[in-house]
């Protein structure tokens, strides 16, 4: 069941990055995925190995899926995080945009509790994932803003 929902999630994810205006370059796009899935298998390294806060499920189609979700999804829905932050004008908005993709990234985490992909101890409160993903989309913004200031200065030349 769970095989089946994230990889819907994840085709879905595709489409709707394929057919939206891009503002992101490629090579934003790899820094990007590459900081994103960096950034996520450090913390979950940390907080499932040596914290013992989460723990993953032992059946390899489980991890298979888990490893769907922090590949494929969560690198893809980062991307349109900042192209919608991108797009937006207003400061208000843009706050609103981070904690709207940092509550559908504690929704899919606990997606995945429920399906049975991974498991929260009983001193994990709700809060550290929010904590979590909205400083995921804080490095992530402030990397993306560094890395556009960069390309931006070698493009003038």
């Amino acid at each position: 069941m769970a095989i089946l929902i994230f990889c819907s999630l994840s085709v879905l994810l595709i489409l709707t990055f394929s057919v939206t205006k891009r503002r992101l370059h490629v090579f934003e796009g790899i820094i990007v995925w590459v900081l994103t899935v960096l950034l996520q298998n450090n913390f979950f390294w940390l907080i499932g190995l040596n914290y013992k806060l989460v723990e993953f499920s032992h059946h390899w189609i489980d991890y298979l899926v888990y490893d769907t979700i922090r590949s494929i999804i969560v690198p893809l829905g980062m991307m349109l995080f900042l192209e919608l932050h991108v797009s937006l004008d207003r400061r208000w908005k843009k706050l609103l945009n981070g904690a709207m993709f940092a509550a559908l990234f504690v929704g899919l985490e606990y997606l995945g509790e429920v399906l049975g992909l991974l498991s929260h101890s009983l001193h994990w409160r709700l809060w550290y994932s929010f904590a979590n993903w909205a400083l995921n989309l804080v490095v992530l913004g402030l990397a993306f803003k560094g890395i556009r200031s960069i390309s931006r200065k070698e493009v003038r030349i």
